[in-house]
């Protein structure tokens, strides 16, 4: 038996597909309202029927949202014969399959049966992968640059703590990793890890996603149902992009935090919970702070032990060890992994500042793996912005180089010579900033001073 939800709001529909699927052996759950669905509890959901047309609603933002939490939750769109190319754009974001208006009862519940399957297949492979593999978060963690091992240094002093932590880092830096490694480690990791990302979730439903809701609290709130507090209870509650967080749900996060209680919307019970917090941000909270947009006290609450993860461009030493794992990692999608990498690939990506950071590395492996026929990944597998990096950083012949004195063409080695002296010159001898001004690592910055025989490096 699957637990299959609907979210149509034709009540005819609603309940010839509730009595057809229910007759089949399911456990259904209905809503008529994407506001009802995205509030309610779809702990345990295998599939959901979601209407493409909800009133002023729309069927792909309620997909998106249900999969943000879920992301092997199978979504089957129902719409009208009319409506095909919205239902190819439905496949396109996520959807397992589609079903149009009138609805057949047998192709219903064989695209059901399907998407059950898969959806148990999805969980089975992934409860392998974690058997076979025995993923923990420290050994996600890659890296033996200093600025990584100052950071597992940092975490070995939190995890057996309930000190609440605040993870910082640019966009792609690897914070859920992180969290999951201060999960990992501590006395917490038998409990479960809830992860929620504030950013995803619209202000209007935050407290009941978090704090859970009573029957009838508002309208589409059909059952009572636990939030992510009481989920995680025992465990640790991860709240991602906590800059996003609306004003109202940090009045409520921050009275949880104080009393260890929570009271869910609509309910007048308190509840305790011992849940540990641990968020993350790649925005300023101070800058919030001093802009009114975040409460003073949640941040000196949330904010007592920081772990700063650092971005790609400063442990570039790391790149060879986080590449090899990236090939092991997406060998099975792509069905093949190349047995070495070319020098001058490895040195492009080593040179290239990765304004994405780790994530747009892991997008640059896969690219890269899917482009490669034979057994080298070589240069010009890699996206185009990242095989430039290898040619130098090209600017404008530096001021201090009469032009009229100048070859009418400089050879690349003299060009990026000149355009790293100019940049030195411009930063004081200050290797931090100089990198950051040519776009490529402080490590990559070092070696082109040595080998091009920089004077003015000191």
């Amino acid at each position: 038996m699957s637990r299959i939800l609907i979210v149509e709001d034709d009540r005819t529909t609603r309940r010839i597909l509730t009595h057809w699927l229910g007759k089949a052996g399911h456990e259904v759950i209905a809503h008529d309202t994407a506001a009802g669905a995205m509030g309610a509890d779809s702990t345990g959901i295998d599939v959901a029927c979601v209407d493409l047309g909800l009133g002023r609603d729309s069927g792909l933002d309620l997909m998106r949202h249900l999969k943000a939490r879920d992301p092997n939750l199978a979504v089957i769109i129902v719409t009208a014969r009319s409506d095909a190319s919205s239902a190819v754009e439905a496949m396109r974001a996520g959807a397992y399959d589609y079903v149009t208006k009138p609805i057949e009862q047998e192709r219903l519940l064989t695209s059901v049966a399907r998407a059950a399957e898969h959806r148990r297949l999805l969980d089975d492979v992934k409860q392998l992968t974690i058997k076979l593999e025995g993923h923990t978060g420290a050994q996600v963690l890659i890296g033996e640059s200093p600025v990584m091992q100052h950071l597992a240094a940092q975490i070995g002093r939190v995890v057996d703590s309930d000190v609440p932590v605040c993870i910082l880092g640019e966009s792609g830096t690897g914070k859920e990793l992180v969290a999951r490694a201060v999960h990992d480690r501590g006395r917490r990791a038998p409990g479960p890890f809830v992860a929620v990302n504030c950013g995803a979730i619209p202000e209007s439903l935050q407290e009941a996603e978090l704090f859970g809701a009573e029957r009838g609290a508002y309208t589409g709130a059909h059952a009572t149902r636990p939030g992510r507090f009481e989920q995680a209870e025992g465990g640790t509650l991860f709240l991602d992009e906590l800059g996003e967080m609306s004003p109202g749900t940090q009045a409520a996060l921050l009275r949880t935090l104080q009393e260890r209680t929570l009271r869910r919307v609509g309910g007048t019970k308190e509840i305790h919970v011992d849940t540990r917090v641990v968020c993350a941000t790649h925005r300023d909270l101070e800058d919030l702070v001093r802009a009114g947009r975040f409460r003073k006290d949640l941040y000196f609450r949330l904010v007592v032990f920081p772990l700063e993860v650092p971005p790609l461009r400063e442990r570039t030493s790391d790149i060879p060890a986080l590449v090899a794992h990236f090939l092991r990692k997406l060998e099975r999608d792509v069905g093949r992994c190349p047995e070495r990498i070319s020098p001058d690939a490895m040195a492009a990506m080593t040179d290239y500042a990765w304004p994405g950071n780790v994530r747009e590395l892991q997008n640059a492996i896969h690219r890269a793996m899917l482009a490669s026929d034979g057994d080298v990944l070589e240069l010009s597998h890699l996206p185009p912005n990242v095989q430039r990096s290898k040619l130098g950083t090209l600017q404008p012949l530096p001021e201090s180089v009469p032009v009229a004195n100048a070859p009418e063409v400089l050879n690349l080695r003299e060009l990026e010579r000149r355009t790293i002296r100019r940049a030195l010159e411009k930063t004081n001898g200050n290797m931090t900033e100089a990198a950051r001004m040519l776009g490529i690592g402080r490590a990559t910055l070092y070696r082109k001073v040595a080998n091009y025989d920089v004077v003015d490096a000191a």
